[in-house]
């Protein structure tokens, strides 16, 4: 008996591999990467306002105030200057670049939704106090070539995810 393959079976194992090569290839691609770090970028730096509010927040009173502002293609770290009044408006420095530009995400637009503005504040629980509608979660979309990944924010506690 001949030991082998048939023509059959080797051309029905190379159609699966195409196929799987076509499905994996873009979800692997250098933008999907790129958009995950990014997306996992802004939600570092939303971690880092909410607990910026907890500790130095709750140094200076409860209107010390820390968020994370957001422009159509990045976003910028800024503090409301101890004044309810004023919400959101000093920048200062993101601590990985040292400066208080805003960041810009390589090809990727920001769209946030459910904020009051263009910003996610907290006050010294944590807790998010610039959700349009209180008990519903904030996001923050991130769109590129790559496909979207979505920053989530919880109403209550601030827990912030991706997806």
């Amino acid at each position: 008996m001949n030991r082998g393959f048939t023509l059959v079976e080797l051309v029905v194992v190379m159609t699966l591999i195409v196929i799987l090569t076509f499905v994996a290839v873009p979800r692997l691609s250098q933008n999907t990467l790129e958009l995950s770090g990014q997306a996992e970028q802004v939600a570092s730096d939303i971690r880092r306002a909410q607990s910026l509010s907890m500790t130095r927040g709750a140094a200076l009173g409860s209107q010390g105030r820390y968020c994370v502002f957001f422009t159509a293609t990045g976003s910028q770290f800024r503090h409301n200057g101890n004044s309810y009044a004023t919400p959101c408006t000093v920048a200062f420095a993101h601590p990985a670049t040292g400066s208080s530009a805003a960041i810009v995400l390589s090809g990727s637009a920001v769209s946030p939704m459910n904020l009051s503005g263009n910003y996610v504040e907290f006050d010294t629980k944590g807790q998010p106090t610039s959700f349009a509608a209180p008990n519903s979660d904030a996001t923050i979309l991130l769109t590129a070539t790559g496909g979207p990944r979505t920053v989530v924010i919880s109403p209550v506690t601030g827990k912030v995810r991706v997806q």
